[in-house]
């Protein structure tokens, strides 16, 4: 059987363990199969912790969220599903009954599957629910396993709007369309691109790279703007202003400056951030001016409902059918199982996603 992908307390390094064989599905579950894996910023922010949040009981986390996978079986009172559907997981998972929606739960409400308490989708093999599984189609299964964290810059939008709209208008954004700067070139920063092009809004990208450069010529293949960082922090900022800023850095110079091309009653929402900040000291006055002067909202976004993952799939579809070669494109390494754990600890220079191959998503007969 393939290897699956762990993370241990007090390393940083991955490793490969044979998995164990899981039990046949019982009432209710189903036996699902990894096909592809998406590497993520936070898998190697959680082995750089050195403080992987484990299963209980449990002497490592496995890791694996961003997955494309096949129903191999399906238990008793599974209607949902049948052997040969494409699925993609949900990550999070409510502990209990819960009264709020499951991506706005504290910590300790909740595990999240190869994050926080509780094994991933490195597992070759693994059980799940109907209610955490979301169909893939055929037309949108080379490129699905991009469906979990577009679902997050969804999230963003779809938060951005529905506050806007309870403040300004319920129409706002609809027919007059927001003016969006998205800020970063990561796997989280395109995945903003491709929901915000996706309807149809105006869109500035902001990156580091030169223009001349792999992302950034595959960004504007997306009908944006592209500008690149300027060279010093005090330098001023892109030219707005913005309705929305997009931040998926992480960083609090990029954020901070950002934020001075806000416009008025402007949203930012923060989409990234480091696994353990930092102390630093910044000048943070000026944007709490301007948020008060100008009725500024900023906000913080994690994970994602299944609304977003509806609006994920389908903004696949939107630009497979547009953009096809273009959407492929942001996948920039495909390794075997075997050969991926450089890429837990390394990015490649103008790598933008990886995936791991772990079988072929058609079974053989």
């Amino acid at each position: 059987m393939l290897p699956a992908i762990i993370a241990r307390r007090g390393s940083s390094v991955p490793e490969f363990i044979e998995p164990p064989m899981p039990p046949l599905p019982e009432a209710g579950e189903l036996l699902c199969r990894t096909l592809e894996l998406g590497v993520c910023g936070t898998d190697r922010e959680i082995l750089q912790s050195l403080q992987p949040a484990l299963p209980p009981d449990a002497p490592y986390l496995v890791l694996g969220h961003e997955c494309l996978a096949r129903v191999e079986q399906v238990g008793p009172e599974v209607s949902e599903f049948r052997p040969g559907d494409l699925v993609v997981p949900a990550v999070r998972r409510a502990l209990g009954s819960q009264p709020y929606r499951v991506d706005m739960l504290a910590l300790g409400e909740f595990v999240e599957r190869g994050i926080y308490h509780e094994h991933g989708f490195s597992l070759p093999l693994w059980i799940d629910r109907p209610e955490h599984l979301f169909r893939v189609t055929d037309r949108i299964a080379d490129v699905a396993v991009l469906a979990e964290p577009l679902a997050v810059a969804e999230k963003a939008i779809n938060e951005a709007c529905t506050v806007q709209r309870a403040r300004l208008a319920p129409g706002i954004w609809t027919d007059d369309p927001p003016r969006v700067l998205i800020t970063g070139m990561g796997p989280i920063g395109f995945a903003a691109v491709l929901a915000a092009r996706a309807r149809g809004w105006p869109v500035t990208m902001q990156g580091r790279d030169a223009a001349d450069t792999f992302r950034a010529r595959l960004a504007t293949r997306f009908d944006l703007e592209y500008v690149q960082f300027p060279a010093t922090s005090d330098a001023p900022p892109v030219e707005g202003p913005f309705d929305l800023v997009l931040e998926c850095t992480g960083s609090d110079e990029v954020m901070l400056a950002a934020a001075r091309s806000l416009a008025p009653r402007g949203v930012m929402v923060w989409l990234g951030s480091t696994r353990v900040p930092k102390s630093k000291t910044h000048n943070v006055e000026r944007m709490m001016r301007d948020g008060i002067i100008r009725n500024h909202l900023h906000l913080g976004t994690v994970n994602s409902a299944p609304r977003d993952f509806l609006d994920a799939l389908r903004h696949l579809e939107y630009w497979i059918d547009r953009r096809p070669e273009d959407l492929r494109r942001i996948i920039t390494r495909r390794v075997a199982p075997q050969d991926s754990l450089w890429d837990y600890s390394h990015r490649e220079p103008q790598g933008i996603k990886t995936v791991i191959e772990y079988a072929p998503r058609v079974a053989a007969d």
